[in-house]
């Protein structure tokens, strides 16, 4: 995206408002994004730091130059991104995940009896539950029995 109309353009219809609705959710008057889609105007620092406010995911270098991602990666975002590589489909997965749960509970029973500790062996950290999130935004919670 060349300009920053067209980066605009481009949020507006990523996150489906109108002008009017954008310039509401970040608190400055609908002229202003008027003025930044016919091209007439530059953002203002005011502007940026409204943006950033309103859309902290908005990668702002993305937005004032064109370069880079367009959202920032944060860690969620980035863990996301390599747990959806993953074309399991959720009964599989279940499955897969419910027998290392058991296979792991064997082991700690053997251990010390109802602690679920982590790979290191510490009692520090134990496991209470695991939440499974699966791609059509359902999820699945398994819980230390």
């Amino acid at each position: 995206m060349k300009n920053i109309s067209e980066r605009v353009q481009f949020i507006l219809k990523h996150y489906n408002l109108t002008a009017g609705s954008f310039a509401d959710k970040m608190g400055i008057q609908k002229s202003s994004i008027s003025h930044l889609l016919s091209g007439r105007n530059k953002p203002s620092f005011q502007f940026l730091s409204k943006l950033v406010k309103a859309f902290p995911e908005i990668n702002l270098n993305w937005f004032i130059t064109g370069d880079g991602d367009i959202f920032n990666q944060t860690e969620q975002n980035i863990e996301y991104a390599n747990l959806k590589h993953l074309d399991k489909q959720p009964e599989k997965l279940d499955r897969r995940v419910e027998n290392e749960i058991s296979a792991n509970n064997m082991e700690q029973k053997a251990l010390e009896p109802n602690k679920l500790v982590d790979e290191t062996g510490s009692n520090a950290n134990m496991v209470e539950n695991i939440i499974m999130v699966y791609a059509n935004d359902t999820f699945k919670i398994l819980k230390k029995q």
